[in-house]
């Protein structure tokens, strides 16, 4: 009994990380490591989408290739977020500046006094608000171990019903792969994967797929986000965890949002497992920083 509720221990552990604070899955050098390369990071152009202009600017792009139903359900969502935590740390207009550290204690009490059981979205419940009407999800199998507190926000928020739901775990459902760390290995299992979905070109769902092996080895995505052409520019919509803010980031181009992704992400796994890798729809992403860090 003791070992199973150790194991139980160490995948809510790991799920917590993926998409809920910006932990990493290492030690302690790492972490220092981490905060070392946050202080020098590259500034990016950000918003929390906090007041109406910024809400407007958004809306705006996004109805351009997304339904304005669904559009109009996240920024509602957005809005009731940026509301409940009394905007604590928030940007409204679109700024250059570091990747900002979010009171993730303070936040969570405020959301907790206000909502309740409800734990509220994550960056998985969000993309597939914008994107559900976008892509085509064919049926396939469903292994949704590590989606339940996904799970439990859409119970208890009411937020899809039952064919979205089933749409929504099939997308993001746990895939079987192989004991290597090879990410070239597990993108293939990806795209196998993905290959049963027809995305659209337009409105991209960018991923950060990550490798768990405590129940046999798998792939999961861990984060993502919606990345939208505007003119000479890119619009990339994510919400970091159930706790943390939306962020709507201006790239100058995809690459420059994927190497962010993966940047942000790369400590997420330990020394039996592979590095996370980035999917944009359906395909593998090939960095040169896969080899560099």
């Amino acid at each position: 009994m003791k070992k199973i509720l150790s194991v139980l221990m160490v995948v809510l552990n790991i799920f917590l990380v993926s998409c809920q604070e910006n932990k990493p899955l290492n030690n302690t050098a790492e972490v220092k490591e981490e905060k070392v390369e946050s202080q020098n990071a590259k500034k990016i152009t950000l918003s929390n989408m906090s007041d109406e202009d910024s809400i407007k600017e958004v809306k705006a792009i996004l109805k351009t290739y997304l339904e304005e139903k669904n559009v109009d359900k996240f920024l509602k969502g957005v809005e009731d977020y940026n509301e409940v935590i009394e905007k604590n740390g928030l940007s409204a207009r679109f700024e250059e500046k570091e990747q900002p550290e979010y009171d993730v204690e303070k936040i969570a009490k405020l959301w907790s006094a206000k909502k309740g059981e409800f734990i509220g979205t994550n960056c998985r419940l969000n993309s597939f608000i914008l994107l559900k009407n976008n892509i085509e999800i064919k049926k396939g199998n469903i292994d949704d171990s590590l989606l339940f507190l996904d799970n439990s926000a859409i119970k208890t928020g009411n937020l899809f019903d039952e064919k979205e739901t089933e749409q929504f775990k099939i997308l993001f459902s746990k895939i079987k792969t192989e004991n290597t760390k090879d990410i070239n290995v597990h993108a293939k299992k990806m795209e196998e994967h993905f290959s049963n979905i027809k995305f659209d070109e337009n409105a991209r769902m960018i991923s950060v797929v990550l490798h768990d092996n405590l129940d046999g080895d798998g792939l999961f995505v861990g984060h993502v986000g919606v990345l939208v052409k505007n003119k000479d520019e890119y619009l990339f919509i994510e919400k970091l965890s159930f706790e943390e803010p939306f962020q709507a980031i201006k790239f100058k181009s995809k690459e420059e949002c994927y190497n962010y992704l993966f940047l942000k992400y790369k400590h997420y796994h330990d020394e039996t497992t592979a590095k996370p890798f980035i999917m944009d729809n359906e395909k593998f992403v090939k960095l040169d920083l896969y080899n560099k860090e």
